[in-house]
């Protein structure tokens, strides 16, 4: 991430693992601390200097808990772990103020193998919805899993599985059957794209063979 300030980053993510070392859970606190600095080297400016460094935390414990500790519902497992997890919510207020949330919003989060073209499809989705995106991030970080939890994280050029995290912050949408139907579509649009990267390889030996 290119900044204008490295050195206040810098400084900000110790803050940041100082605030995790002290408040999370003991067989939570090296993986939150290792997805820490893989989480916010993807913030822009924006949010990394913007946000305090409790506020940051705050959207890092997010992270990891819809990362390493929630599992997708069945119809979201495709293929297994991680699958293709979707879930849109809307925070209350207090959790919105602890988070830095200048904006009402509703957060879409997303975690899923990495495959290229996610991150841009999801933008076009919500920029065909018509709906306001205010930030987004989306870290690609490595994982180990032991009988299906999560028991290590490194950085996306470590040796383990590479899976992605998307967190869009949209303006809020407060009708729940509004919010099933964004998981519904988002789930669709990363299905079509995992389908459409599958089949590529397969394309081109077909296109080949033709030619």
């Amino acid at each position: 991430m290119i900044t204008a300030d490295p050195q206040r980053r810098t400084s900000t993510l110790a803050q940041v693992a100082e605030i995790v070392a002290r408040d999370a859970r003991p067989d939570d606190r090296e993986l939150v601390l290792a997805l820490a600095p893989v989480l916010y080297a993807e913030m822009p400016d924006a949010l990394a200097l913007r946000l305090s460094p409790d506020a940051i935390a705050q959207r890092l414990a997010r992270a990891f808990k819809f990362i390493a500790r929630t599992m997708p519902p069945a119809f979201q497992l495709y293929k297994g772990l991680p699958g293709l997890h979707v879930v849109a919510t809307n925070p209350d207020d207090a959790e919105a103020h602890a988070e830095g949330s200048t904006h009402e919003v509703t957060i879409v989060e997303t975690h899923s193998p990495d495959a290229p073209f996610i991150f841009e499809s999801l933008k076009h989705y919500f920029q065909k919805e018509g709906l306001r995106v205010f930030s987004s991030i989306h870290p690609i970080f490595a994982v180990r899993r032991q009988w299906e939890r999560v028991v290590w994280i490194g950085g996306p050029q470590e040796d383990g599985s590479r899976e992605l995290y998307c967190q869009f912050r949209i303006e809020r949408v407060d009708a729940r059957e509004r919010l099933r139907r964004i998981e519904h579509q988002v789930f669709s649009v990363l299905k079509a794209v995992f389908l459409g990267v599958e089949d590529f390889l397969a394309m081109r030996r077909a296109v080949a063979d033709v030619d």
